[in-house]
């Protein structure tokens, strides 16, 4: 088994713990953005994305997040955002490599029915989403779109 395929299979359990942490705690995290503001705060934001604040997808525009929310609708919008890419900070600056030529990445979306496809993204995105690394990439899901 070649280096990069044994680190990504023992980093495969932290990183799942990792994952379902920030599952359970986002409604928290979502909570005190409430109070402070869209940006976690130092090693908190390791538990959401790196290259946006907890209302990322208002400035994308993508349907269905209103930029006008407030109170509960603002608070699960933020709390959906940390689900959209749990850990992304964990994953880049923890776990991310600084040479992308030093591991693997499997990027797949294979179709199914209804306009539905199933997202295979294994290994370390070659593309530094914010943080300083390549960000370990665990994604298997069936997907719309």
């Amino acid at each position: 088994m070649s280096k990069p395929i044994l680190r990504y299979v023992l980093l495969l359990p932290i990183n799942l713990l990792f994952v379902g942490l920030a599952y359970l705690l986002s409604p928290f995290l979502a909570e005190w953005s409430m109070k402070h503001g869209p940006v976690l705060p130092g090693r908190w934001r390791w538990f959401s994305t790196l290259n946006a604040d907890l209302d990322g997808y208002i400035p994308q525009r993508v349907a269905g997040f209103d930029p006008s929310a407030k109170g509960f609708k603002l608070w699960w919008q933020r709390t959906r955002w940390t689900w959209r890419n749990p850990c992304n900070g964990w994953q880049s600056e923890l776990l991310g490599v600084d040479d992308i030529a030093s591991a693997f990445t499997v990027k797949r979306d294979v179709p199914l029915a209804f306009g539905w496809h199933f997202k295979i993204w294994l290994g370390w995105s070659p593309v530094k989403h914010g943080g300083n690394y390549y960000p370990y990439m665990c994604q298997l899901k069936p997907q719309r779109g």
